[in-house]
């Protein structure tokens, strides 16, 4: 538990830690905002040399809110989560901080896994905090509709599901040499690689890029969570390998 708690630390101390909760929060705000003024939005834009009409638009909905929400997991969110997981073992290893570590009697399984689930954790949090921040702000501004497909909370768990896949891919990048940004790299590749697989609609069901849309299923889950210790348990012995 000490090095645990020692790689919370060093989260908490690490400036991606705070860009990527700021963020979080930010958007949690901005997307019901977004979404309640989207008309009056328009409208000033339409007031100048944009043909739009307005009258024409459908009043805002909850579900307006959550699209714009996920949106920004999808699009910028996820990259900070990437950003955050490289922070970890590559700087580690950079400063210099890992080899006195594992001089101790500490496992390299356990350090690898202690990096793991910090990084996991506290997204967890920081994505729970958000989400509830992003539904009682738009509780505030629009009519919420129980006839909505997904409530928030499912489809951020889905999203966060997937960001567990992320992680898992960057810290195996880590595990297998990459520098800070190389890391990073790796794992916003792996976002961007299921992305682009996601314009094939065939590829939504059971694989990960289900996650990343408004409709993920069971199957998106498992499949997601199979290629998650996948990559865990390679990412473990690539480390358990490697010279430090």
């Amino acid at each position: 538990m000490t090095l645990l708690a020692r790689q919370f630390r060093v989260l908490r101390a690490s400036w991606a830690t705070w860009v990527l909760a700021g963020f979080a929060l930010f958007f949690a705000v901005l997307a019901p905002v977004t979404a309640r003024f989207m008309p009056e939005i328009l409208g000033s834009l339409a007031g100048g040399e944009i043909p739009i009409d307005v009258s024409a638009l459908p009043d805002p909905t909850a579900a307006d809110a959550w699209v714009q929400w996920s949106s920004n997991l999808n699009q910028i969110i996820i990259i900070l989560v990437a950003i955050v997981a490289a922070s970890t073992i590559s700087a580690d290893i950079a400063r210099g901080s890992a080899v006195p570590i594992l001089a101790r009697p500490v496992s390299r399984t356990w350090y690898w896994v202690s990096a793991f689930l910090a990084v996991t954790v506290a997204l967890t949090l920081i994505t729970i905090v958000s989400t509830a921040l992003m539904t009682g702000v738009t509780a505030l501004l629009l009519d919420v509709s129980p006839t909505a497909p997904r409530t928030p909370a499912l489809a951020t768990a889905a999203w966060l599901l997937f960001a567990c896949s992320l992680i898992a891919v960057t810290l195996l990048a880590s595990s297998l040499g990459a520098p800070t940004l190389g890391a990073a790299a790796a794992g916003v590749g792996w976002f961007a690689l299921t992305a682009l697989a996601g314009l094939w609609t065939a590829s939504h069901a059971w694989s990960p890029t289900g996650l990343l849309t408004l409709e993920p299923t069971w199957g998106d889950a498992a499949v997601t969570a199979l290629v998650t210790a996948g990559m865990v348990a390679a990412g473990l012995a690539a480390f358990r390998r490697r010279e430090i």
